[in-house]
């Protein structure tokens, strides 16, 4: 009887197998490392962005409280006006020397002026890259909402707009008790001013119009400012790289 070894397949010997099997873990892992380090190169490419962006805004609040209060010592200033003016219109003798820097004063109107880029820019890369909870609330709060009301209480909001809606008609009401020299320098002021009882009711009204305006366009500053202050706070104790 004749027997015959049937040889294994070219290539399939174990030895072969396991070889071949050794090239394919490498392979794999050569790829999960590669893929890994781009992910980590992209995790740190995001991070040292979102530091910029952070660090941005840091600085960016700074500015922004200080054209704030800019602002809010400009309305505050618009008050001591309103009580010069006050007191010429119930007859109350002032000094002539101030009124032409307080009627300017008077109906000086203000842009809000904050910078929002640092937040678009965060949200553009998503605003789950600030982890905490709260202080991601904060920073949607101020620049979302409180920064829109500061545009639209000194921009839009029709009280607001002092030198269109007042200033004419006060100026006209006023000139008839300016006293003038030679050269045009306001040297007095009549008292009580020889202005018709109709008149008078219009400058009472105008001006605590104004005074209104402005009272509640400071109450809204005071709240936003803190907010400010608090975000700006806020993100000094959250991230170490903050000065």
């Amino acid at each position: 009887m004749t027997t015959s070894t049937e040889a294994s397949p070219p290539g399939f010997t174990g030895k072969a197998i396991l070889k071949y099997l050794l090239e394919l873990v490498i392979v794999i892992f050569g790829v999960y490392i590669g893929f890994m380090a781009n992910k980590y190169q992209e995790n740190q490419k995001e991070k040292r962005y979102t530091e910029t962006v952070i660090k941005e805004m840091y600085q960016s609040l700074a500015s922004d409280i200080s054209d704030a209060r800019d602002n809010q010592h400009g309305h505050e200033t618009g008050l001591k006006s309103v009580a010069y003016f006050l007191r010429i219109a119930e007859g109350v003798p002032v000094s002539a020397d101030t009124f032409s820097q307080y009627l300017f004063e008077l109906t000086r109107s203000f842009l809000s002026i904050q910078n929002t880029a640092p937040f678009e820019a965060l949200k553009s890369n998503g605003l789950n890259v600030i982890t905490n909870d709260s202080l991601r609330s904060k920073i949607v709060h101020l620049y979302d909402f409180q920064y829109d009301i500061l545009e639209k209480i000194e921009e839009q909001y029709p009280e607001s707009n002092f030198m269109e809606r007042y200033y004419q008609d006060i100026v006209e009401i006023l000139d008839k008790g300016l006293i003038l020299d030679k050269s045009g320098r306001i040297t007095g002021i009549r008292t009580p001013l020889p202005i018709t009882p109709e008149e008078r009711v219009r400058l009472f009204l105008h001006l605590k119009r104004i005074r209104y305006a402005r009272q509640f366009n400071l109450a809204i500053y005071n709240v936003v400012l803190k907010e400010m202050e608090d975000l700006r706070s806020a993100l000094k104790a959250e991230y170490g790289y903050l000065k």
